[in-house]
């Protein structure tokens, strides 16, 4: 297995996501995005959470299991922000590395056909 393989299989911690969810914020103030606006409470509140997390790792692990639960909303999500934020490229490329470095996290928990037969027949099976 070559190095290259091994660095991109290598989970990202929570101190790369926290970078990027900063690196969202500074390509917002590039953009003169309001500070007490949407797009910029919501970064700095994704900030504030992590950490304040007892576990940023597991934390950020949750969060990307949440926003990822399988590939179809990850293409779902990145086409969303494509098409939202296509006349800011800085914003969409911060948004974009941020949303790779959940997936990479997220993909390894994907829910899978077999896996929802399995809870649903348990969950049925009161």
């Amino acid at each position: 297995m070559s190095t290259q393989i091994q660095l991109s299989d290598t989970k990202p911690t929570y101190q790369e996501i926290e970078q990027a969810l900063i690196n969202v914020v500074k390509v917002g103030l590039y953009y003169r995005r309001p500070k007490d606006g949407k797009f910029m409470q919501s970064y700095k509140e994704r900030i504030k959470k992590l950490r304040q997390a007892e576990d940023p790792e597991e934390y950020v692990l949750k969060l990307a299991q949440t926003i990822f639960p399988n590939k179809d909303k990850y293409h779902q999500i990145m086409d969303d922000y494509k098409s939202y934020y296509g006349k800011d490229p800085k914003i969409l490329n911060s948004i974009m590395e941020l949303y790779k470095l959940y997936y990479r996290l997220a993909k390894d928990y994907f829910v899978t056909e077999a896996k929802i037969d399995e809870e649903a027949e348990d969950f049925l099976n009161l």
